[in-house]
C-alpha cells in the first residue's frame, strides 16, 4: 500500500512544482492569512508572532518537496486521513517523529451542515499544546476556500486558553471538493483544557458554503507524554545587549525556549530570526517557521522549535543566531493622518512612507527579503488603541511593500505605531549548552 501511497505523492509532487502563483493572490492569501490569525489573538487576549514570510510558508506548503519516511509510511495506511494529512507535517520532523513512534490518536469523528462533512482525522496532545487534522468535504469547488476552526471549547463550553493558528490549504486544486487543513494549539504553563472538547469550524471564506457554525465534539485520551524541562537561568551578550535564557521545554509536539531581554538593555529585543538547536553531530532542530512562531512581549518570549522528544541525542545545544532589534528611544513611529506627515521615525530605517490617511498607510523598505509585518496596532492622542486588522505586502524592484488599515478613522491624532518588528539586527554566534 505504501508503494500506492508513494507514487500518488510523487505525481503531485510533479503537478505542483509546475505550478506558479500570482502575485497579487500571494499577496492576497498572505494578507487574509494575517487577519484570520489576528483575529484568533484579539479574542484570546494573547500576543502572538507570524512574519510574513512564515504566513506565505504556511499558505504555500504544498508547493515543497515531498519526502516521507519507510517508517511514517505504515502510518499512513494504518490511520484514517494520514494519507491527506501527511503533508502538513512533512516539514516538521518533531510531528513526523510523533506518528512515527505511534504518538498520534485516531480521532474520526465527522459533522455535516449544507451538504459539508468535516471530519477531525487524528490528533496529536501533550503538556504544552493539541495539533488537530481535518477534512472539509464539500459539495462542489468555490473560489480560494479557506476553512478554519474558529474555536476550541471546553466541557463547559467555554474558549480554551491558547493561543493557535490554524487554516486549510490556499493553494489547493480549485476543482477540488476535499480540503485538508490543522490546527496548532499553543497552552499557557501548566493549563490543560481537559479531555471533553468541541471543535468549532466557520465558513472564513465566506463563501456561504453553509451557514453558522458546525461543532464537533471529540474526547482525548488521558495519557500525555511528560515534558522535559531543563532550566539555565544562563545570560548572553548579544552586542552589547544582554538576554537571560531561562529554561528549554521539549514535548513531542515542539520544543520551545523561553527567553528574558534585560529591561535596561538600550535596544529593544523584537523577533528572533534564526535560533537553532544542534545535538554533537552537528544535526539541527529548525525554529518553527509555520504558524505561530513565538509568543510574548518585549519583556519575555517564548520561542518555538521542531522537537527532540522521540530522538533525543547525548547533547544538545542552541544558538541565538540573528535577532531583531531598535533602539528604544525610537521603538515607535508618529504619525498625522490629516496632514500625511511623519513626526518622528528611526532614522537608519531604510523605512519611507508613500502614503499617510485616516484609513491606512503604505510604505516601502529598502530590501527585497523583509517579510515581517512591521505594525499590529496604533495608539492615538487620547491613549485609545486602533487596531490593524489587514496588511499586504509584496516584494518587487529590491524593495519591500506593505500597506496597513486601520480598523477605524474615528481616532484623534497624532497615532503612535509601535515596531512589531523592525529591520535592524544584532547577531550572537555564542554556542549555549542545554545539557551534555
Amino acid at each position: 500500500m505504501y508503494q500506492n501511497e508513494e507514487n500518488n505523492l510523487k505525481d503531485y509532487q510533479k503537478k505542483i512544482e509546475q505550478q506558479t502563483v500570482p502575485d497579487e493572490r500571494l499577496d492576497d492569501a498572505i494578507l487574509k492569512g494575517v487577519n484570520r490569525a489576528r483575529q484568533k489573538n484579539k479574542r484570546a487576549y494573547k500576543k502572538w508572532f507570524i512574519p510574513l514570510t512564515a504566513a506565505a510558508i504556511l499558505i504555500l506548503s504544498f508547493v515543497m518537496t515531498v519526502r516521507v519516511s519507510s517508517v511514517m509510511a505504515g502510518h499512513i495506511a494504518s490511520i484514517p486521513g494520514m494519507d491527506r494529512i501527511v503533508e502538513l507535517i512533512r516539514d516538521d520532523r518533531g510531528l513526523q517523529s510523533a506518528v512515527e513512534n505511534d504518538y498520534i490518536e485516531a480521532i474520526g469523528v465527522s459533522r455535516s451542515r449544507d451538504g459539508v462533512i468535516i471530519t477531525i482525522d487524528s490528533v496529536i496532545q501533550d503538556e504544552q499544546g493539541l495539533v488537530i487534522f481535518y477534512t472539509v468535504e464539500i459539495p462542489e469547488p468555490v473560489r480560494d476556500p479557506f476553512f478554519a476552526v474558529s474555536d476550541l471549547l471546553d466541557k463547559n463550553d467555554e474558549s480554551v486558553d491558547a493561543s493557535y493558528s490554524t487554516g486549510t490549504d490556499l493553494d489547493a486544486d480549485p476543482e477540488s471538493t476535499v480540503l485538508t487543513g490543522s490546527a496548532n494549539f499553543f497552552f499557557e504553563d501548566g493549563y490543560s483544557p481537559g479531555r471533553e472538547l468541541t471543535v468549532v469550524f466557520g465558513d472564513r471564506q465566506n463563501q456561504h458554503v453553509f451557514e453558522g457554525e458546525i461543532k464537533i465534539p471529540i474526547t482525548l485520551s488521558a495519557e500525555k507524554a511528560e515534558t522535559e524541562t531543563y532550566q539555565l537561568n544562563k545570560t548572553i551578550s548579544i552586542e552589547g545587549q544582554k538576554l537571560m535564557i531561562k529554561e528549554v521545554n521539549i514535548s513531542p509536539i515542539r520544543a520551545s525556549v523561553e527567553l528574558i531581554p534585560d529591561p535596561s538593555n538600550e535596544k529593544k529585543i523584537l523577533a528572533f530570526e534564526a535560533m537553532k538547536m544542534t545535538d554533537e553531530n552537528g544535526e539541527e532542530w529548525k525554529q518553527s517557521a509555520n504558524g505561530l512562531t513565538s509568543t510574548g512581549d518585549a519583556e519575555a518570549r517564548t520561542v518555538y522549535f521542531e522537537s527532540s522528544y522521540f530522538d533525543m541525542p547525548e547533547e544538545l545545544s542552541m544558538m541565538i543566531g540573528r535577532v531583531q532589534a531598535v533602539e528604544r528611544e525610537h521603538e515607535a513611529v508618529t504619525i498625522d493622518t490629516d496632514t500625511g506627515k511623519v513626526i518622528s521615525a528611526p532614522d537608519d530605517s531604510g523605512i519611507t512612507f508613500t502614503s499617510i490617511d485616516r484609513l491606512g498607510i503604505e510604505l516601502e523598505i529598502n530590501r527585497a527579503d523583509f517579510g515581517y509585518s512591521l505594525f499590529s496596532q496604533a495608539t492615538d492622542a487620547e491613549g485609545k488603541t486602533v487596531d490593524i486588522p489587514s496588511a499586504g505586502y509584496r516584494s518587487y524592484d529590491g524593495k519591500s511593500m506593505m500597506d496597513f488599515r486601520f480598523e477605524h478613522s474615528r481616532y484623534q491624532n497624532p497615532l503612535t505605531l509601535e515596531f512589531a518588528f523592525y529591520p535592524g539586527w544584532i547577531e550572537s554566534d555564542e554556542v549555549i549548552r542545554i545539557y551534555e
